[in-house]
């Protein structure tokens, strides 16, 4: 998600020109991005995000020439199955066949405008995108998009609808499914025509409950993935942008009030306020959230001691809303400073993200990479 921040951001220093974005939409075998990975190239050559461990990068820029100069979207394939001495596995050692697409974009590209309102809203967009066809007039790099709070059934029409009739049933469908990437092909007497259709998603939002001097380097490293912070506390002098540089959102509660906190599936909340009755206030909101993630720094006893006091009191908790909390948080990686505190809890976030054990990847047999 940082490359997605950063392509936004200098889309908006376009003024009027246009801009070359590379999507990977395809990858058969090994890659070092996935599909969904992006970069922006700009007419003077300065590029942002990447399509691959940097040995496609300098082609890729070679080609958004032409499509800058024609601004007609082209879709280039890289086969490295069969010649290892290709510019794919000569840096890599990936053997395996990715398709990128290249379209011309400036601030009111329907891409980017989708892109924004992700980031902006946290509602998810479901994409579908040309990337191949051998008949017809539609053009490469043609797109509908379907947002998920739309309204719309898999009878509705949503564009395109004329040259492929159930397209926007299939995307309908696709975008209630749990696949964040699918390519389908559509085949007629005249034509046949290949689609893939992407999950356009909000980034992890990290809520940070604490604005101490350990939140600040937590809240740094969060930034750095392209996460979106906001930190809570009730001491003004604490939550401030001269301290939290990189966090989206400063919330200033008072010292007896419970914050709101904003959350959806795809947020992360560390209690870190290291003080006792701050944190068994906010702890029963948080573990009651639609978080995936819900850790609380300090020993483990403490938290034990703070679960018991709530069940005392009333507060009772799902088993499921037990075996989220994460206390103390984070990996075991030794960690005993602010920095390499934070390494260790956002480690074990984008664990939990991915629905990992965070042990060493010497010990995995399976790929690295979740493929769809």
């Amino acid at each position: 998600m940082k490359e997605t921040r950063e392509i936004l951001s200098h889309v908006a220093e376009l003024a009027g020109e246009n801009a070359v974005l590379a999507t990977v939409v395809d990858l058969k075998g090994s890659g070092y991005r996935l599909p969904g990975a992006r970069m922006l190239i700009k007419a003077n050559g300065d590029a942002y995000g990447t399509v691959s461990g940097g040995c496609l990068e300098t082609d890729v820029m070679e080609r958004a020439k032409r499509v800058l100069a024609t601004g007609r979207a082209e879709v280039f394939t890289y086969d490295t199955t069969v010649d290892e001495n290709s510019v794919f596995s000569l840096n890599m050692g990936c053997r395996g066949v990715m398709r990128i697409l290249l379209e011309a974009v400036n601030g009111t590209s329907e891409i980017i405008a989708a892109l924004q309102d992700v980031w902006n809203t946290r509602r998810t967009i479901a994409s579908a995108v040309l990337i191949a066809r051998d008949g017809g007039e539609l053009q490469i790099g043609s797109r509908i998009l379907m947002t998920g709070n739309s309204g719309m059934n898999a009878t509705d029409p949503c564009g395109l609808s004329d040259p492929f009739p159930t397209l926007c049933e299939d995307l309908f469908t696709f975008s209630g499914s749990t696949s964040s990437y699918e390519t389908i092909r559509y085949e007629t007497a005249e034509e046949l025509s290949e689609f893939v259709f992407e999950m356009l998603g909000p980034p992890v939002k990290l809520g940070i409950l604490g604005a101490g001097a350990d939140a600040v380097p937590l809240a740094d490293a969060a930034w750095s993935l392209g996460w979106q912070v906001d930190v809570y506390d009730h001491r003004a002098a604490f939550l401030n942008r001269e301290r939290f540089t990189s966090a989206e959102n400063l919330h200033l509660a008072g010292r007896d009030a419970v914050p709101k906190i904003a959350r959806d599936e795809l947020t992360a909340i560390v209690l870190m306020n290291h003080n006792y009755d701050r944190d068994k206030s906010m702890l029963p909101a948080a573990m009651r959230s639609d978080a995936f993630y819900v850790g609380a720094l300090g020993p483990k006893k403490r938290t034990q001691q703070i679960l018991e006091e709530l069940k005392e009191a009333g507060e009772t908790f799902e088993i499921e809303q037990i075996a989220r909390l994460r206390s103390p948080a984070g990996l075991d990686i030794g960690g005993d400073s602010p920095e390499t505190i934070a390494v260790s809890i956002i480690a074990e976030i984008q664990s939990v993200l991915k629905n990992r054990t965070g042990g060493p990847l010497k010990d995995r047999t399976a790929p690295i990479y979740d493929r769809k």
